[in-house]
């Protein structure tokens, strides 16, 4: 078995008196299926050797069955997808804790779209498997066995026909898998491309709009369409094929047990009842291969949401945990870092200290690490040699990083809703008013925000993400650009408020003007990875001023 179905069948383990009764009711309901086809035909027998069957007792014994096998099946269909959307939910929210603790290293590259088709087409896929393969594979291995003991002993021949044509058609789709593994392969990667592909076009449609590329676009997702249509149209021939070859496999099954009855079992009363249970042979074998059809997608979709779920974290989870003082300082000491094992070194020896209660503002070209500083400082990632201590205590050792640390980042995401939410994102009891007067909005907490934040201007997106890192009361500020899409008026406004704020926090500020940076307490000037200066504006005046005259 696939080493992805295997480990998607032991999540059936969460549920098992879910599965047990899924089973139970599949095995009652195919058992009471067959007893009632069996009695049906020995009635017929009966009746065509001219023998008087106990009619009262027989016809109570097929009606009982008849209503138990309609009940086990209305019961099973219940309890099935009972089973399979339990275990669809906590797959899901695998997928969502999954997400949340590989971000955003082992997410790099890998497209929103993309993880939405892993998160809902591909788990919606694993449906089938829960509902209707499980149980179903063990209930027909159950009942292939009953029917064959039971034909044996009317007669062994029976087996003769039925049995190696069952094998037969278990062999259908097993002949076929390589071709069911590369249509399944190909059908869930174009799903997912252009999956991808139409959010980016939402999400990017203004862009389209203003270069005059909605046309270039739009062949795009077509051809994306296309390949997805012929991958639905290769699996669903490779389907066709088997679904074909097993209809005449069990054909010829039909022919070859009635021609054995015919010729072999002479008793008419036995004849009826021959056929039906060496056909109880085959029906089991055609539901696996029916099964077994699916395997390619089942397979490919079962791939993809094992690798997302069982990506290993980034950054190991926190040890010993320690408490972290209220008022903490930060103090990055000779922290060294590079991205990949081969790549350049972007950190090279790092050290430097913000003080609680202070401003710290981080400057240098692009390329030379401030952003790599701030990723580490939210412990996105860990320093190859060095450590950053919050409070005296060593990032791997405090137990909830984001309490102690917030960021107002460059590019701001918000969430559709209202302002008031977005701000409670962090701090569902926080005071929105306060929050928003002190990122120097005036507006309704109420005012509806579209998605990403498209019905407000960039600034107002700025000092609402302003509002939300000052909602968390969090010790440590990191200011990443915040003020970057201002006027020059309402920045100067907000970034007296923000002073007022730092007071009661330790702020690093990464800013590329001048006029935010010369509020900082201390600079600090990152050259290649190193610090090349630092002290306060007054001391670092003249290479700042060289330094932004250089900048485009």
């Amino acid at each position: 078995m696939n080493p992805s179905i295997r480990w998607l069948a032991g999540a059936v383990g969460a549920h098992r008196r879910a599965f047990v009764s899924t089973l139970a009711a599949n095995l009652l309901g195919q058992l009471a299926a067959l007893g009632a086809a069996v009695t049906g035909a020995w009635l017929a027998g009966r009746a065509i050797a001219g023998h008087v069957a106990p009619l009262d007792l027989a016809g109570a014994l097929l009606g009982s069955l008849v209503v138990v096998a309609t009940l086990a099946a209305w019961w099973e269909t219940y309890v099935a997808h009972d089973l399979a959307y339990l275990v669809l939910a906590r797959l899901r929210g695998q997928v969502y804790d999954a997400v949340a603790r590989i971000t955003p290293a082992r997410l790099l590259g890998r497209r929103s779209g993309d993880l939405s088709a892993a998160a809902l087409s591909d788990i919606e896929t694993l449906e089938w498997l829960f509902a209707h393969t499980l149980a179903q594979l063990i209930t027909a291995g159950t009942v292939l066995t009953a029917g064959s003991v039971a034909a044996a002993m009317i007669d062994p021949l029976l087996l003769t026909v039925s049995l190696p044509l069952a094998a037969c058609v278990l062999a259908v789709p097993l002949w076929l898998r390589k071709a069911s593994r590369r249509h399944g392969d190909e059908l869930r990667a174009a799903t997912a491309e252009l999956t991808a592909d139409v959010v980016d076009t939402v999400q990017g449609m203004r862009e389209l709009t203003a270069f005059r590329a909605l046309e270039r676009r739009r062949d795009l997702l077509a051809r994306k369409t296309r390949r997805l249509a012929r991958a639905h149209a290769a699996n669903a021939a490779r389907g066709g094929l088997e679904a074909a070859l097993t209809d005449l496999l069990l054909a010829v099954a039909a022919a070859g047990t009635l021609l054995l009855v015919v010729t072999v079992i002479r008793t008419p009363a036995a004849a009826p009842v021959a056929m039906v249970l060496a056909a109880s042979s085959l029906g089991p074998a055609a539901q696996v291969a029916l099964l077994l059809k699916e395997y390619g997608t089942l397979r490919a979709a079962a791939d993809r949401v094992r690798t997302l779920v069982t990506a290993p974290a980034n950054v190991p989870p926190p040890r010993d945990a320690r408490e972290v003082a209220t008022q903490p300082d930060v103090i990055f000491e000779d922290v060294r870092f590079r991205y990949t094992q081969d790549g350049p070194d972007v950190l090279r020896g790092v050290s430097f200290r913000i003080p609680y209660g202070r401003t710290v503002a981080l400057v240098g070209v692009s390329g030379a690490g401030k952003s790599t500083c701030v990723s580490l400082l939210l412990r996105h990632w860990d320093p190859d040699d060095g450590r950053i201590l919050v409070g005296g205590v060593p990032l791997p050792n405090i137990a909830e990083p984001h309490r102690h640390v917030t960021v107002v980042p460059q590019d701001v995401h918000l969430f559709a809703g209202t302002i008031g939410q977005n701000v409670r994102l962090g701090a569902p009891d926080a005071d929105v008013a306060g929050a928003l007067r002190t990122a120097q909005l005036t507006v309704d907490p109420e005012l509806p925000v579209g998605e990403r934040g498209v019905t407000l201007s960039g600034g107002q997106r700025a000092r609402v993400a302003v509002a939300r890192a000052l909602a968390t009361r969090a010790p440590v500020l990191v200011l990443d650009e915040a003020v970057a899409n201002l006027d020059p008026d309402n920045e100067a406004r907000l970034t007296e408020e923000l002073q007022r704020a730092a007071a009661g926090r330790a702020t690093l500020v990464i800013a590329h003007r001048l006029s935010t940076i010369r509020q900082a307490d201390h600079i600090v000037l990152l050259e290649e990875g190193r610090v090349a200066a630092e002290g306060p504006y007054d001391q670092l005046s003249e290479r700042l001023s060289q330094l932004f005259a250089a900048q485009p």
